[in-house]
């Protein structure tokens, strides 16, 4: 055996870890307990937004979580119109949301109701990417 392969399968083996992958996957049930329906991310920078959500049951491409993480929720209050479409509101109420971007790029990703739950509707889950 020469040299060059002596020193390159030494290398190979040192960082070579065949217990990783069992550790990665307990630590992230630690980290993220529970069923989730997808792993959201950012449409834009491909951040991960959320581990545990719950896919909403009558509009696809949508999601509810009471967690997210990479997020910035903004003071600003919005409502939906009649025509459906997220506009400023100066009201507080029920009917308000406000806005979540993304904290790494600044892209909206959704809304936070007034029970602390998040929309996430501007989003790629885990099966498409």
């Amino acid at each position: 055996m020469d040299s060059d392969s002596e020193s390159s399968s030494h290398s190979s083996e040192e960082f070579y870890d065949k217990d990783a992958d069992s550790r990665d996957a307990e630590w992230m049930s630690k980290q993220h307990p529970g069923n989730t329906d997808a792993v959201l991310a950012c449409p834009m920078c491909f951040t991960q937004i959320c581990f545990v959500c719950q896919r909403h049951a009558r509009y696809a491409g949508q999601y509810r979580a009471i967690s997210v993480v990479h997020c910035t929720v903004k003071d600003e209050l919005y409502a939906f119109s009649s025509r459906g479409v997220l506009e400023p509101s100066s009201q507080d109420s029920e009917e308000t949301f406000r806005l979540v971007v993304c904290s790494e790029c600044g892209t909206k990703v959704g809304v936070k109701d007034h029970q602390d739950i998040y929309h996430l509707f501007n989003v790629i889950d885990n099966s498409q990417l």
